[in-house]
């Protein structure tokens, strides 16, 4: 008995030090409402709207049949500001690996479109915050000092 109860010990010291090397993330999933989260922590510039998900979609160039549920918001003034921010929640493992390669395209070309009408956005966007946790997808471009706090508030 007194052999067993050591293992198990043991193992479960092993997963803690795991989790702490891999940065303590959480394997809890993105949600919608941490938009709103992110929203009302103010690592925002100016007003933001709330996106449906059809022009969410055309906008990313995702697969409507592979999104289970979404929010998003941008920036109301895109001349100022590049902001906004997503969830996706999608239906596999392959559809999220898909929708996080197409998020990380949409920071590309909006740095590319930035650097001449709005160039005060690019270290936002250089800063963007794009992370998936299981089918799950976030996009985050907000203030560069404040938002990775915000995100890792989450706890994912």
């Amino acid at each position: 008995m007194k052999k067993t109860t050591g293992k198990v010990l043991a193992l479960l010291l092993a997963s803690v030090l795991l989790l702490g090397a891999c940065g303590g993330k959480r394997a809890g999933a993105y949600t919608v409402q941490d938009v709103q989260t992110l929203l009302d922590a103010g690592v925002f510039s100016g007003q933001m709207e709330r996106v449906d998900k059809d022009v969410l979609l055309v906008l990313y160039g995702i697969d409507a049949s592979t999104v289970e549920d979404c929010a998003a918001a941008l920036a109301l003034d895109s001349s100022v500001s590049a902001d906004e921010v997503a969830v996706l929640v999608l239906a596999d493992e392959q559809a999220a690996q898909d929708a996080e390669t197409a998020l990380e395209a949409r920071v590309a070309d909006q740095i590319e479109v930035c650097t001449t009408y709005c160039p005060g956005a690019i270290p936002s966007l250089e800063s963007a915050v794009v992370d998936r946790v299981g089918n799950t997808v976030l996009l985050a471009v907000g203030d560069p000092d404040a938002l990775p706090q915000a995100v890792e508030a989450l706890g994912k």
